[in-house]
C-alpha cells in the first residue's frame, strides 16, 4: 500500500502559523454613540464577541478558542500613550516607554531606531530557528522619500528591516502574496496605479497564503489611526466595515492549529468626540490558542506581553509535533 498521499496529507494539517494582527489607534471604548467601533455595524467581530462590540464590556474569555483581554498601554509612565514607544514595546516585548523616559508619538527617533532593530520579534524568531515576515506590500516611491531616505520610517518598518526576510512589492502584492496597508488596495488606485481592487475577504485569503511558509506573518493597518485623528466619516466606516470583514475571514479561513492575535498601540478611534489619543486600554484579542494564556496573569497584561505570547504559541506547538515524531 503506498502511504505517500496520507503521510502528504497529515503534514499539511499538523503545521502551525500564527497571526499577529496590529492594528493602529484601536481602544477598548465604551458602548456610546461617539464610539464607531459600536455605531457601525461590524458583524463578524459582534459574532466573535458573544454579540458585544469591541469595547470594555467584552472583555473575557468568549469560547473554548477566543479571549479578549485588557490591554495597558501605558505601561507605568504617565501621558498618554503614543505610537513609536507603543509600537516598539509590542514588536520588542520591553518596555520602551519607560526606557524612553516617556511616551514618543510618530516615527522612532534615530537612537530608538537602532533599539528596536537590535533586538525585535523578527530577530528573536531568526535565532530560533523559526520564520517570521512582514505581510504589508511597500510602493518603490515609499523609499525614494526625502524623509525615508534620512531614516524615518515606522516601527515596523525598521524591524522587518533589521531581519534577513526580504519586504515585498508591487510583484508580490499581484501574485497574492502580500497585503496592501488599506486591505482593499483603494489608496492605490486613487493614485492611478493599474491593478484591481480586492475584496476584503481576498485580502485575508492572501494573508493566509503568506502563512503558509512561516511560523508568523504579521500585519499592519494605521488608517485606524488615522481615521480616528482626521474624523472623516467616510474613512470611518471605511475602516471599520472593511476591517470587520477582513477580520471576520481571517478567523473562517483559519486552520484549528493556527492562531491570530490582533493587538493596538493605544486608543483613538473608539472616541470621536477627540482627535487625540486616549488613555483607554487597548485590545488583545486571542483567537485559537488561549491556553498559552492560560497560566499567565492577565490582570498585568501590557503591550510588552505580546512578544512572549508569540514565542509561547509557536514553542507549544513545535514542543508537541517534536513529541509526535
Amino acid at each position: 500500500m503506498d502511504l505517500r498521499p496520507i503521510v502528504c496529507y497529515v503534514m499539511e494539517v499538523t503545521t502551525i502559523s500564527v497571526v499577529l494582527l496590529f492594528v493602529d489607534g484601536v481602544g477598548l471604548g465604551e458602548v456610546a454613540d461617539y464610539n464607531p467601533w459600536v455605531t457601525q455595524p461590524t458583524p463578524h467581530i459582534r459574532r466573535l464577541l458573544g454579540g458585544m462590540p469591541l469595547v470594555k464590556d467584552a472583555v473575557g474569555r468568549h469560547d473554548s478558542h477566543l479571549c479578549l483581554l485588557k490591554t495597558d498601554p501605558s505601561l507605568g509612565v504617565e501621558g498618554t500613550p503614543q505610537s513609536a514607544t507603543g509600537q516598539a514595546a509590542i514588536f520588542t516585548g520591553k518596555n520602551a516607554p519607560k526606557l524612553m523616559g516617556r511616551h514618543i508619538s510618530g516615527l522612532p527617533f534615530r537612537k530608538m531606531c537602532k533599539w528596536i532593530q537590535a533586538d525585535n520579534i523578527y530577530l528573536q524568531f531568526e535565532r530560533m530557528g523559526w520564520k517570521a515576515t512582514f505581510a504589508n506590500a511597500y510602493t518603490r516611491e515609499y523609499f525614494e522619500r526625502p524623509a525615508t531616505k534620512r531614516g524615518w520610517v515606522s516601527v515596523t518598518t525598521a524591524t522587518i528591516q533589521s531581519s534577513r526576510e526580504p519586504l515585498r512589492f508591487f510583484p508580490e502584492l499581484l501574485a497574492g502574496k502580500a497585503v496592501y496597508h488599506d486591505i482593499t488596495r483603494l489608496t492605490l488606485k486613487k493614485k492611478g496605479m493599474d491593478l484591481t481592487e480586492v475584496t476584503s475577504e481576498e485580502a485575508a485569503s492572501h494573508l493566509w497564503s503568506i502563512a503558509e511558509d512561516y511560523d508568523l506573518v504579521v500585519y499592519e493597518f494605521f488608517l485606524s489611526d488615522l481615521a480616528g485623528h482626521k474624523q472623516a466619516p467616510w474613512l470611518v466606516q471605511y475602516v471599520t466595515h472593511h476591517y470587520d470583514r477582513f477580520l471576520g475571514e481571517l478567523v473562517r479561513l483559519k486552520k484549528p492549529s493556527d492562531t491570530i492575535v490582533l493587538v493596538s498601540d493605544h486608543g483613538n478611534s473608539e472616541d470621536l468626540r477627540v482627535k487625540t489619543h486616549t488613555k483607554n486600554p487597548v485590545p488583545t484579542l486571542v483567537v485559537g490558542d488561549v491556553d498559552a494564556i492560560r497560566e499567565v496573569e492577565t490582570d498585568q497584561w501590557d503591550l510588552t506581553c505580546i512578544v512572549p505570547l508569540l514565542h509561547k504559541i509557536v514553542a507549544r506547538y513545535k514542543k508537541i509535533k517534536a513529541k509526535d515524531r
